[in-house]
């Protein structure tokens, strides 16, 4: 899939009108991802401390920017993930070590539409991306 860029998200999310329309948008966003983008559902990959199961995996480009993989058994989730990546992709560990994540939340709109248990587990799927680009840092 080509991912919508992190402005397109933020665009749509920012315009949905309520929580449902924005549920709806995540729902499509989850249904295009495809083998591609998907993680290996291995140990290895899990991510401990999300409510669903997430698999998270990367691929290092030839210009040195992360493209990561991800996972989940949850719909729902599977387009969170669209939005939490979406800035994420093709950038560079530095630019990834450094991500906002709270203020990407509040960016989108949904802070306040997450559950805290939901909100927690995003953030730990970031805290483990965070990390995998640290550690290719030089």
């Amino acid at each position: 899939m080509t991912w919508p860029t992190a402005d397109e998200i933020q665009t749509s999310l920012q315009q949905a009108n309520g929580w449902e329309a924005r549920y709806r948008l995540l729902l499509q966003w989850a249904r295009h991802l495809t083998a591609e983008d998907l993680a290996e559902r291995s140990n290895d990959n899990y991510v401990d401390g999300c409510e669903a199961a997430v698999w998270l995996d990367y691929t290092v480009k030839s210009d040195a920017t992360l493209y990561f993989q991800a996972d989940s058994e949850s719909r729902l989730i599977r387009g969170l993930l669209v939005v939490l990546f979406a800035p994420l992709q093709n950038q560079t560990p530095a630019t990834i070590a450094n991500f906002d994540f709270n203020a990407w939340l509040t960016t989108c709109q949904l802070t306040h539409q997450l559950t805290p248990s939901r909100t927690n587990g995003l953030y730990q799927i970031t805290l483990r991306a965070q990390a995998l680009s640290r550690s290719l840092q030089p």
